[in-house]
């Protein structure tokens, strides 16, 4: 792979746990759909970042600062995405707060896509909407659970596509639906 671009980022763990093995799991499989070679830094130590246990060595703890550092054709995407990751508790809600931040899997989807050149249009029982306008996708009035359909055409369509479908396959990383979307599969 050519290596084109490099990119970095510093940002500080705020969730209170820390860099544990739940955001470790989401960070590297976001990491792992972008193509960028990826590095995360911690306490001196720097480790490939699309390796759960290699992340879950550094142990980090809430107020540590991180390095993320990607190299490749779409380290910009991939160091934007990671980045607001980190920066929002690797979506990781220790305590519940559906009542505060009902729309929060619409923020997230919308700054999501905002890191891509790509055109990423959504599509939820029939209506559209810019994935990117956070406005749009209130107006679509969906909910994190509910089916989502991603039209996505540019120049990074590939890395778009995968991280938009991850994102509604795991119900926008909202703790309770995915909690109770496990019950009901054990259930089963």
């Amino acid at each position: 792979m050519r290596k084109s671009g490099a990119e970095r980022a510093e940002v500080v763990i705020r969730n209170r746990m820390g860099f544990h093995v739940r955001p470790v799991q989401r960070f590297a499989t976001m990491a792992r759909m972008f193509q960028a070679d990826v590095e995360v830094q911690l306490r001196g130590r720097a480790v490939p970042g699309k390796s759960v246990i290699n992340l879950v060595s550094l142990g980090g703890r809430c107020g540590d600062k991180m390095r993320i550092a990607a190299e490749g054709d779409d380290a910009r995407q991939c160091v934007g995405v990671l980045a607001y990751l980190a920066e929002n508790s690797f979506f990781v809600e220790d305590d519940v707060d559906a009542e505060n931040r009902p729309g929060r899997h619409l923020e997230r989807l919308a700054r999501m896509a905002s890191c891509f050149e790509s055109d990423i249009r959504i599509t939820v029982d029939g209506q559209t909407a810019d994935a990117k306008n956070l406005d749009s996708l209130r107006r679509l009035g969906f909910g994190p659970d509910e089916v989502a359909q991603f039209d996505v055409t540019g120049q990074d369509a590939e890395q778009a596509r995968a991280l938009m479908e991850n994102l509604a396959a795991s119900c926008f990383y909202v703790e309770e639906l995915m909690a109770a979307r496990a019950r009901k599969a054990a259930r089963q």
